[in-house]
């Protein structure tokens, strides 16, 4: 059985990745060639269905076969995550986990038994070449990716109970969703958050399972990964489109007014 991306996650090796937010086939193409270890398809806040996510994998592995593709789920109920993992998504990341209660949802729904509930549909999922692969279950359990992001306080204090359910691989810290929390809403740079970051990392770091989380302004990716991250985003197709139609209408305006005649 080939090595999937969750095995090399756990034996090491570290990834850099972005998000995607648009709900575009195209755009998840063009980032799928940009050369990131893995993308994470967006279901908690893209005003888009399950349909837009099948094809939003699927042009991604048109382009790039090797590339891990992730869902961040927009609830952990079986009915968002068997969908997903039917489909062929290499793992899922919750959002906003705040006890042991919502990490064990996650791994009922997503593992096969004994380890969780997830229904035997593997006689016709796509994840299971529709039916073809020879044991589909052994390759679920070893390649299947679970995560729990940490957006509150109550998650930070949740830490070393969440990561302790078998099945859980990493947590992610959402600082964004963190620093609403604490009363920063937005303000990255703030005291208070920086502490609860280097808590929940040192906590995460304890615990053994994977620590995730994106960059932060002025942060590099090989910084976080010298920190003991194993999975770091940086980027997201929005603001990537962003930035750039942003830099080349001021970069188009200014050869304008350097332009000959110009008034």
């Amino acid at each position: 059985m080939p090595s999937s991306f969750r095995q090399r996650l756990l034996a090491g090796r570290a990834a850099h990745g972005a998000f995607l937010f648009l709900g575009s086939a195209e755009v998840a193409e063009v980032m799928a060639l940009a050369g990131y270890d893995f993308l994470i398809v967006d279901r908690e806040h893209v005003a888009a269905g399950p349909d837009a996510a099948l094809a939003a994998l699927r042009a991604i592995r048109s382009v790039n076969p090797d590339i891990a593709v992730l869902a961040r789920l927009n609830a952990v109920t079986p009915g968002e995550v068997k969908p997903l993992l039917d489909a062929g998504f290499d793992g899922l990341i919750a959002a906003d986990l705040r006890g042991v209660d919502e990490a064990r949802a996650l791994v009922q729904a997503a593992h096969y038994p004994p380890l969780g509930r997830r229904g035997a549909q593997f006689t016709v999922s796509r994840a299971a070449r529709f039916g073809l692969d020879p044991d589909p279950v052994a390759r679920a359990r070893a390649g299947t990716l679970l995560i729990g992001s940490i957006e509150s306080r109550a998650g930070l204090e949740a830490i070393a109970d969440i990561a302790a359910v078998e099945g859980m691989d990493g947590l992610f810290i959402g600082p964004l969703d963190l620093s609403a929390d604490f009363g920063r809403f937005g303000d990255l740079t703030h005291p208070d958050l920086a502490h609860s970051i280097a808590r929940a990392e040192a906590l995460i770091r304890a615990s053994g399972r994977l620590l995730c989380g994106p960059t932060l302004p002025g942060q590099a990716v090989p910084a976080l990964f010298a920190r003991g991250y194993g999975l770091v985003t940086s980027a997201c197709d929005t603001v990537l489109l962003r930035d750039a139609a942003r830099a080349a209408v001021a970069a188009a305006q200014s050869l304008n007014e350097r332009a000959p005649g110009h008034d």
